[in-house]
């Protein structure tokens, strides 16, 4: 058994490391690429940092790569074995076919544990040094943010909207700013041309202005005065300090911080509102929902890898890429299923204990069915089903 355990751990490993790769490269490229286009704009440095970013972000694409990668690895592995009647010859040698479990199994148990470590570490620390790297490369390069009639709001407390801007140079045209850090006045800056100038020291967003006028007015937006002009340097200080005091979101924390936190929140105080104890509701349901996630996402390498397991011993005859479509078909009800679980938590419909786990523990629950059913060999019904499909398909 140790030689066959062997055998089948390396089908289905090799089958993993090959999707693994391809899905992790394809999760990456698509991230680099508007990166690297918005880098090459500004200058390599922004384009390192922008692309430390995203290596930031590389747990959270770990996590969802993991279980597909697992799943579909098992499908190809058991489905070429099978496909070579190699599954017969185990089972006629008088081998059961669920001593092929526990290779499986052990991958299945890899992609929980990986996961486990990017869900409950790795994933809130990237969170949080993404948000410091994005914060760096805002403050070396404010204007890569900026486009053609898109509203720019990403400082606080002021609004900037730019009608054309010339790629080549960098000129803009038709420039409207509102700008209201001030608690009782409101700037608005109407100019027909300008650009981004440089700040040597980088505490400030700099806007060289020309043509225009400079309106005022105060917090009830009564008018308080106006000026034209014909060159303007507009400044913004870029207030470093508040932004890294900045309170770290649910994301970020470990699950010892959840709570703390939604200790602090919820804790009933005397003169609460109707409307605060609906935001402390809200604030609990969501803690709940993130540190159930933490745990039923790696499940999910689990659950995919025992319903894989029957799927991919089912003999389709020549097509060897059959047991791939129908395990396709099942990952994507898997997910449909958790994304329903989690709106219904989300909607008070379901306690957040209740709807988080139900997928998962349902697919465990159905691939022990499908299990007994191919290890007696008793096609499953839905199997039947996809047969037949594929028949009238090819028809």
């Amino acid at each position: 058994m140790k030689i066959i355990d062997r055998y089948v751990f390396r089908e289905v490993s090799v089958s993993f490391l090959f999707c693994f790769t391809i899905f992790l490269v394809t999760g990456l490229i698509a991230g680099f690429l508007p990166i690297l286009q918005k880098g090459m704009e500004a200058g390599l440095e922004l384009t390192i940092v922008l692309f430390q970013a995203l290596i930031s972000a590389l747990p959270g694409t770990l996590v969802t790569v993991a279980p597909l990668s697992i799943s579909v690895g098992i499908l190809l592995g058991l489905g070429r074995m099978s496909s070579d009647n190699e599954i017969s010859a185990i089972k006629s040698s008088g081998i059961s076919i669920v001593s092929l479990l526990p290779p499986v199994l052990a991958l299945g148990c890899v992609g929980f544990l990986l996961s486990l470590l990017c869900t409950l570490v790795l994933i809130p620390k990237g969170i949080s040094e993404g948000k410091r790297l994005m914060q760096e490369a805002l403050t070396k390069r404010i204007d890569v943010g900026i486009e053609e009639r898109v509203f720019f709001d990403s400082l606080k407390n002021m609004i900037l909207y730019v009608e054309q801007i010339d790629a080549s140079t960098g000129l803009m045209s038709r420039i409207f700013i509102r700008e209201s850090s001030q608690p009782n006045e409101v700037t608005t800056i109407l100019a027909k041309r300008g650009k981004v100038a440089t700040d040597p020291e980088g505490k400030a967003f700099v806007m060289d202005l020309r043509d225009g006028v400079i309106l005022k007015e105060d917090s009830r937006g009564d008018s308080t005065g106006s000026l034209a002009f014909r060159s303007y340097i507009f400044k913004y200080p870029l207030d470093r300090m508040s932004l890294e005091k900045e309170k770290k979101s649910l994301e970020e924390m470990s699950i010892s911080e959840i709570h703390e936190r939604v200790r602090a929140i919820t804790t009933p105080r005397s003169h609460d509102t109707p409307e605060t104890k609906v935001f402390q509701h809200r604030v609990d349901i969501f803690a709940r929902i993130l540190i159930l996630q933490r745990f039923m996402y790696p499940f999910s390498c689990i659950a995919l890898a025992l319903i894989s397991f029957p799927i991919g011993l089912v003999n389709f005859g020549k097509g060897k890429l059959n047991n791939v479509s129908l395990g396709i078909v099942a990952i994507f009800a898997y997910y449909a299923l958790t994304l329903a679980a989690e709106r219904a938590a989300r909607s008070y419909l379901i306690y957040p204990e209740m709807a988080i786990p139900f997928p998962p523990l349902l697919f465990v629950i159905l691939s022990v069915y499908l299990t007994d059913r191919v290890r007696s060999e008793r096609t499953p019904g839905f199997v039947s089903i996809f047969q037949r499909a594929q028949v009238r398909f090819r028809r």
